[in-house]
């Protein structure tokens, strides 16, 4: 995650130095020629081989992949049966072990004849640019980068000359195959959104979806991938060649044979995953509800962020309407804001019980973020707000005993973007609570209207949460007190951290930049 704690740096960088000193690049539309659109869903026997049988046409049906080896093998899974096209948008792509892994598996697909369509925001590919312009000189594969910066080699100089645009990025997390399967939520693409790294891993959640849904999936990768944001990556780092495409699917080839071949301890932990058990004895037993996709409009990126006409958030909340009983927010950066203020105080008036999961200091991946969010605690607590904040340390030997290659303590990070109400709503998707998120980048999300998807996630809070995350409470004084449920223990200080660096959270808060965290 050092890219992504760069950025922001970057950013804060630009709000107090530079920005707006130069004007921001003009976009014109593409060439039609250069449009592509998702193909139609022709009715494959994939969905009758894995998933149960859909009790009405107007349900879309979901699985939950919350773990981390599930969320990964589901999506090699998929892409291995492709018949016809696989459509990826994401924030993040690193160069790790699971995206060499995926890398492959897209290639093989376009062997065989799969049409494999690959949507990256440009921010953080720099190391991984030359692999995926390699990659697209296949016939079957198009990759192209959203909101590319304009300096190729000093990247951050984009951050001076062009800053009200660059600082604005695709957020968006998307998976389709054969425009009937559809993966959403907030998985990036990397070895600790995956289970995948032995000394980190971040608490995650995505959603996978079949049905209806996935039409409207489908329309807004379509719209994104034609936006003039979306540039050829050919275009921006010079044309690979047939050799490059040699070079580089010898060298995955290469990779995947010896991960296998070897039973490296990522692939034995993923031959032992749920989802590739529940897939050998049978079929996904699915969720069918009603759901609605919300989705920002890409034209967000080059708006004022007070023109919140291209923004999915008010709709969202529109959607959910007024809670009678409870809300549980899980969300990794958490900055309400006055807004966000005002909107849970009358919660907690009309007696909404209300539940925040946040990051800890020690666990977060952003400081800055952290710096942003502290200063709202004391009022949360005031309210009567239920908040937490994932601990740094986890147990993954405790937690996880059948799963060989993990050993002792692994640092944690939440990272899943979450949110139920009462009893039969829940969202799920890419979209933090905090200004970025609402006001800068795009996001999007799931609102499923199910009993059975809200009932996991509650559960979870209830009964596993207070195993892994400190309870936040004021003592007589007014002063945040951190409570380890598990161990009895308590804290006066945030838990897990130095002096050092609290201090520099201290220092971070003074800067003007809560707009844009």
């Amino acid at each position: 995650m050092d890219a992504l704690i760069n950025a922001r740096l970057l950013l804060v960088f630009a709000v107090v130095v530079v920005a707006g000193c130069v004007a921001p690049k003009a976009y014109n539309v593409h060439n039609l020629d250069d449009a592509s659109y998702s193909m139609p869903a022709k009715g494959t026997a994939l969905i009758s081989n894995v998933i149960d049988e859909q009790p009405s046409p107007e349900l879309s049906g979901f699985y939950p992949l919350i773990d981390g080896l599930d969320a990964f093998a589901a999506r090699i899974a998929l892409i291995e049966t492709a018949q016809y096209s696989v459509d990826l948008q994401y924030y993040l792509y690193h160069r790790e072990e699971t995206s060499q892994l995926l890398s492959a598996y897209l290639l093989r697909a376009a062997e065989r004849g799969v049409r494999v369509r690959l949507l990256l925001d440009d921010l953080s590919q720099a190391n991984l640019e030359q692999d995926l312009s390699a990659l697209a000189v296949h016939n079957n594969v198009e990759v192209r980068l959203f909101n590319p910066l304009n300096h190729r080699r000093l990247r951050f100089l984009s951050f001076i000359t062009d800053y009200s645009r660059v600082s604005r990025r695709m957020h968006n997390k998307s998976f389709i195959v054969d425009s009937e399967l559809f993966i959403t939520g907030g998985r990036n693409i990397g070895n600790a959104y995956f289970s995948g790294d032995h000394n980190s891993q971040f608490v995650d959640f995505d959603v996978l979806g079949v049905g209806p849904i996935v039409d409207k999936a489908t329309m807004a990768f379509d719209l994104y991938w034609n936006h003039p944001l979306a540039e050829d990556i050919n275009e921006l780092s010079g044309s690979a060649d047939s050799q490059d495409l040699a070079q580089l699917s010898s060298r995955l080839s290469r990779y995947v044979s010896t991960a296998f071949h070897n039973e490296s301890p990522y692939i034995q932990r993923l031959k032992e995953s749920t989802l590739v058990q529940t897939l050998v004895n049978g079929k996904l037993s699915m969720d069918w509800a009603e759901a609605q996709l919300y989705v920002d409009d890409p034209n967000k990126l080059l708006t004022d962020s007070r023109n919140n006409s291209t923004h999915m958030a008010p709709k969202l909340f529109a959607a959910m309407g007024e809670p009678r009983q409870r809300v549980n927010i899980i969300s990794p950066y958490f900055i309400p804001k006055d807004k966000g203020l005002e909107l849970i105080k009358k919660w907690r008036e009309q007696g909404v019980a209300v539940t925040v999961l946040t990051n800890s200091l020690a666990a977060t991946d952003v400081p800055v973020v952290h710096a942003g969010y502290a200063d709202y605690r004391q009022q949360l607590l005031a309210m009567g707000v239920e908040l937490w904040e994932l601990k740094r340390n986890l147990d993954l030997a405790a937690q996880q005993p059948k799963r060989k290659g993990f050993r002792g303590s692994s640092t944690a990070s939440l990272h899943a973007k979450s949110m139920t109400m009462d009893d039969d709503k829940i969202f799920v998707g890419s979209l933090n609570l905090d200004p970025r998120s609402f006001n800068l980048n795009t996001e999007q999300g799931l609102l499923i209207h199910s009993e059975r998807m809200n009932r996991l996630l509650s559960r979870w809070i209830t009964t596993e949460m207070p195993k892994y995350a400190w309870q936040l409470s004021l003592d007589e004084q007014g002063d945040i007190v951190w409570q380890d449920r598990k161990n009895q223990q308590r804290l006066t200080t945030e838990p897990d951290t130095s002096a050092w660096l609290r201090f520099k959270v201290w220092l971070m808060s003074l800067l003007p930049i809560e707009d844009v965290l």
